[in-house]
């Protein structure tokens, strides 16, 4: 009896092994789906964060292009604010194919302007109680609204939108009082693509949600989701999470879309968006993928128990054969024969099940033999390519670039008595064509004994799906532009994949302190610390850090590095960190580009600010009309300087190009067509120069002047009248401490004639020509030299180039006429 109780242990043995072993499979498959779907999150987020903050930049220079226009003047120029809206929203395609579009509404929620139609929808009601039209009008509001799904009513596509207050209205309303909306908004079809694109694996679905469980956007289709399908469920564990602002949430339980049980993952967007991108696996995905998993596991656990339990018949076979009488010999010798025979049966079974082939090989002579399976594993027949089974039949199906390294490993297994090596085979198909095939050896030497030669035995193993698993894995890491590595931190000793040759170079083989070295001086008590942290708390289990780290042709990488600690169950301390590392070098400098960027706009805001109050501090206040009339030509003066501007992205302007702007409404066609049969003539002439972008607008101002008083007492008050404009460089003479560039002066002359005859200078400076002098000396550090001829006004301008000018324009060109 205790045989057989222990026998029945033996067999259930393997099956215990395997419901342990498949019990381990799914913790590790279910765990690996949050991972991926964490991973997945995380980009999405990111991508979101680009998506929402490209849109506020949209609305913002959308509010630029409408600052200081009333609603009336929005709807009277609403065909050029329609096209300059396009241009903001980059819209390059077709009106039903455009990714984003804006939209500008008054305070009544009628919509004023818009990028993708012209012209807009008449009053409308329902377009009145959208959320981005009733969101924003409390005093509580808040900075940005992101709003539901709609679908357009004309458009008839799905979008939703990221809305803001317009300020600097021309309505007349008092600074923050709420005058109407921006809103840009995203068509669903152009994000429900770049969140596909972010799935890890198929069937996955990737989501936008806003933190009230709202439903932004979805990798998959809308069309066929229930009303109640478009918001996070009420009783789900992440909206409470959102809810109280969490940055991630894993959970897991049936999805409200579809009803399938999914495991996802919620990641809050930078920058205080209230907005969670997600991501979710199927249940039956994670089950499919365990099951493939452990379909090896449960082939070779009952492969062995039916071993096991055939093993166990013979031994209580030959049991009752041993208490039975000897006089039944024949029938002993024929059951020990019948069992041989299952034995041989059940290895080569096995062998099957396993994708084995044995093999024996004497090497003095030669003798090479092959199990039926080994022929199977080469695609070969057992009768039929009985002449292959020699050594250089062998050889024959081996890859050409493995041949000399197999050869190389039968040696060193003659030598050394063993033999384990990896290698490619062509395996014959039944079209005659034939595969590449990864096989793996392992064979052993016996050595001669009792006059039998030696032989070394062996077995080979098809590990194909293996090889193409390593490969796949390689080619995500080095798509992800970044490496995994294992840390063994006993030693100290570090592996790496080959992509952290490509990112860095020559950084596979470092060891621990050998990458430490390379880290940046001002990053590296920071990884110090985190490594240290890692060292004495043995609760933390992860890291997650971003630092950089030297490349072998001297520059620095920004890595994202993040992994996980496994530690010694005995003593707490890390046993080894496996992790992962990822280059985010152009993130990082788009972040201190961007940071850039808006101290560059908020001081060019407040040098426009300190030019208007100078207009108007400089303006007499006698004459309320003339009052106005003269600072809203200053006004026009300056915001065509500032237009110019803004098409050079404030890196200068051509000279040319500022007189041409600031002359034209001063000389323009409409002067012939109110009754006046001739125009002033104006001449320019000069070198093709750029202004630098802080002298544009003191000199468009001194130009406006200058113009203004041609206008009523000089050449551009009548139609005969000539104005000619030339400028040129004077270099200066070099003085002690001093360079030749800070002597070179820009030199404008102002020549009128043809218009009324001077009797005389005249008696006093007029207003105009206190504007010019100060502005000229005090802004741009020059002189104004006037001399007042019976043929009209000429006027010199004399400035330091250094201050007027970008350095890059010199030396200057000859100079050329235009009229």
């Amino acid at each position: 009896m205790p045989l057989r109780w222990g026998l029945a242990a033996a067999v259930l043995t393997p099956l215990l092994v395997f419901a342990v072993s498949a019990s381990r499979s799914w913790d590790q498959a279910w765990h690996g789906a949050e991972v991926e779907v964490t991973r997945t999150a995380d980009a999405a987020a990111e991508y979101a964060r680009r998506l929402l903050e490209g849109q506020v930049l949209r609305l913002q220079r959308a509010n630029e292009l409408l600052a200081g226009l009333s609603d009336a003047e929005i709807r009277a120029q609403q065909t050029e604010l329609h096209r300059a809206l396009a241009g903001i929203a980059a819209e390059r395609e077709p009106a039903e194919q455009a990714a984003f579009y804006i939209f500008a509404y008054d305070r009544d929620g009628d919509a004023l302007v818009a990028s993708n139609l012209l012209p807009v929808p008449a009053p409308d009601p329902v377009l009145r109680e959208r959320e981005f039209n009733q969101a924003l009008r409390g005093p509580q509001a808040p900075w940005v609204h992101v709003s539901r799904i709609y679908v357009g009513r004309t458009t008839r596509r799905a979008y939703f939108s990221v809305a803001a207050r317009r300020t600097g209205a021309g309505n007349g309303a008092p600074p923050g009082t709420y005058d109407g909306v921006l809103v840009a908004s995203i068509y669903l079809d152009h994000a429900r693509a770049a969140l596909s694109a972010l799935g890890a694996a198929e069937g996955d679905r990737v989501a936008l949600v806003r933190a009230d469980g709202v439903l932004l956007a979805l990798s998959g289709d809308f069309g066929s989701l229930r009303p109640e399908a478009m918001r996070v469920a009420p009783d789900s564990p992440a909206l409470a999470g959102m809810a109280q602002g969490l940055p991630r949430i894993i959970e897991a339980r049936p999805s409200a879309t579809d009803g399938v049980e999914r495991v996802a993952a919620f990641r809050r967007v930078g920058g205080d968006w209230p907005v969670y991108a997600a991501a979710a696996r199927a249940r039956p995905a994670v089950v499919a993928a365990w099951r493939q998993a452990v379909a090896p596991q449960a082939v070779l656990a009952l492969g062995s128990a039916l071993l096991l339990l055939l093993l166990a018949r013979v031994v209580l076979r030959r049991q009752a054969a041993l208490v039975a009488t000897n006089a039944a010999l024949e029938r002993r010798v024929e059951d020990r024969t019948r069992d041989l025979r299952e034995r041989e049966s059940m290895l080569r079974l096995a062998q099957q099940a396993a994708g084995a082939g044995s093999w024996s090989w004497e090497p003095e002579t030669g003798r090479l033999q092959w199990s039926e399976e080994m022929f199977a594993l080469l695609g070969l027949h057992h009768e039929r390519d009985a002449a292959s089974s020699t050594l250089d039949g062998f050889m024959a199906t081996v890859h050409p670039e493995d041949r000399a390294m197999l050869r190389a490993a039968i040696l060193s297994g003659l030598a050394e008595g063993a033999m384990t090596v990896e290698f490619r085979v062509f395996r014959r198909r039944a079209d005659g064509r034939r595969d590449e095939v990864w096989l793996f050896c392992r064979a052993r030497l016996y050595p001669a004994e009792g006059g039998k030669p030696a032989r070394m035995v062996g077995i080979d193993i098809d590990i194909n799906e293996r090889r193409r698993a390593e490969a796949r894995f390689a080619v995500a890491t080095a798509a992800m532009a970044g490496f995994v590595y294992e840390w063994e931190v006993a030693t100290g000793r570090v592996e790496r994949t080959g992509g952290a040759d490509v990112l860095l170079g020559h950084a596979v083989g470092l060891s621990a302190e050998e990458w430490l070295a390379r880290i940046h001086p001002e990053d590296r008590d920071r990884v110090d610390a985190a490594i240290l942290a890692l060292r004495e708390d043995p609760d933390q289990h992860s890291f997650a850090m971003e630092y950089r780290v030297a490349r072998a042709d001297g520059g620095w990488a920004w890595l994202w590095d993040r992994g996980q600690v496994t530690r010694d169950p005995s003593t707490g301390a890390p046993a080894w960190l496996v992790g992962g590392a990822v280059d985010v070098t152009a993130r990082r400098i788009a972040e201190e580009r961007q940071f850039l960027l808006l101290r560059e706009v908020d001081h060019r805001a407040k040098n426009a600010l300190a030019v208007v109050k100078a207009a108007l501090r400089l303006t007499p206040r006698d004459d309320a009309a003339s009052f106005a009339a003269a600072v809203d030509g200053r006004i026009d003066a300056l915001a065509r300087a500032q237009t110019l501007l803004s098409e050079t992205s404030w890196s200068g302007t051509p000279l040319r190009e500022m007189l041409d702007g600031a002359l034209e409404a001063f000389v323009s066609p409409a002067r012939a067509r109110h009754g006046q049969p001739g125009m002033p003539q104006v001449t320019l002439e000069g070198p093709a120069v750029v202004l630098a972008a802080a002298a544009i607008q003191p000199l468009a101002m001194a130009v406006h002047e200058l113009a203004t008083n041609a206008t009523k007492y000089g050449a551009l008050s009548c139609p005969g009248g000539r104005l000619r404009v030339r400028w040129r460089m004077l270099p200066g003479q070099q003085g002690e401490g001093q360079d030749q560039g800070a002597q070179d002066r820009l030199e404008v002359e102002w020549i009128e004639s043809g218009g009324p005859t001077l009797a005389a200078p005249p008696v006093r400076r007029g207003f105009g020509t206190r504007v010019v002098d100060g502005t000229v000396r005090s802004q741009l550090g020059g002189r104004v030299e006037w001399h007042w001829a019976a043929e009209g006004l000429n006027a010199v301008l004399s400035m330091p180039a250094r201050r007027v000018l970008q350095a890059e324009t010199w030396p200057w060109v000859e100079p050329r006429a235009a009229v």
